[in-house]
């Protein structure tokens, strides 16, 4: 009886975490860390963090941005099963733990308290998480299958979300626009690196990407085109915004960008963390913006 009771246990606990791989819980965690910072050092006008703090409405559009991104990534996982089961088996079937079932359960109670707490915050809050909350649906549903349209929506909806913020406070400076910019494109360059290490998969189940269209080669050419614009606009950003610690900072992530330019023509297996890296450093350049 006791054997069983764990094993019930154990398996609840199992699929549990399973869920929260699904849901994508460090990503989304990030982003929240992310939206702090942003709030706290570029929208910010007070010189008291704490006081600031205080900004219920700001704690709501993030907790808000929180379950509608995990909505998200819910139904990304739901459409692109077949997909991740050939790129990333192991997990994917970790993950298949929780069914299909309970996961698009999950996905509309995640989106119905994500908008009921955008509604608290206010109606063009609202508005702009339910208009997220569609396109995140939609491009897991068909866009996610069209070359280009693919990669460029997936990195549009990822800078997106920090918008919330600017609808909050209704500003939006040309740095912060650069800035913005900058980062899409290094996430553009990411997907289309995404597409090339899931080649396999995309092929199989029929997903058209750059790589499946152009082939390796060509796709690997465009990779390296897009994050050297993406210095080019680091050059730009730099010249308007002249501010030392942004300088140290957008030179390092030069420098990991320069470091993908060469590594994808030998060994893309470095190259998420890389991203990673480089991301990360985008965040913490928001405390100078």
């Amino acid at each position: 009886m006791n054997a069983k009771r764990f094993q019930k246990r154990d398996s609840v606990y199992l699929k549990l975490i399973a869920l929260l791989s699904a849901v994508r819980w460090k990503n989304v965690l990030f982003t929240a860390g992310a939206q702090y910072i942003a709030f706290l050092f570029a929208f910010n006008v007070k010189e008291d963090i704490w006081h600031s703090l205080a900004e219920v409405k700001v704690h709501l559009i993030i907790a808000s941005t929180a379950f509608i991104l995990a909505g998200g990534y819910i139904i990304n996982n739901f459409y692109d099963i077949e997909k991740d089961l050939i790129n990333r088996p192991y997990r994917t079937r970790f993950q298949n733990l929780v069914s299909r079932g309970f996961k698009l359960n999950f996905y509309l109670m995640l989106n119905f308290i994500g908008l009921s707490i955008a509604l608290f915050a206010s109606w063009r809050i609202f508005l702009f998480f339910m208009g997220y909350a569609g396109l995140l649906w939609f491009y897991s549903h068909k866009l996610s299958k069209m070359v280009l349209i693919r990669e460029l929506t997936a990195s549009f909806l990822t800078v997106l979300v920090f918008f919330s913020l600017t609808l909050y406070f209704q500003t939006m400076s040309l740095s912060f626009f650069l800035y913005g910019m900058n980062l899409f494109f290094v996430l553009f360059a990411r997907e289309v690196y995404k597409g090339i290490i899931w080649l396999k998969g995309d092929v199989m189940q029929g997903y058209e990407s750059i790589a499946t269209s152009t082939g390796m080669n060509t796709s690997k050419r465009i990779f390296q085109v897009i994050l050297i614009f993406s210095i080019v606009i680091d050059a730009v950003f730099l010249w308007v915004h002249t501010k030392p610690e942004l300088f140290y900072v957008l030179g390092a992530i030069a420098i990991l960008k320069t470091i993908m330019l060469v590594l994808i023509e030998h060994n893309t297996k470095p190259i998420h963390r890389i991203f990673q890296a480089a991301i990360l450093l985008f965040i913490i350049g928001v405390a100078w913006l």
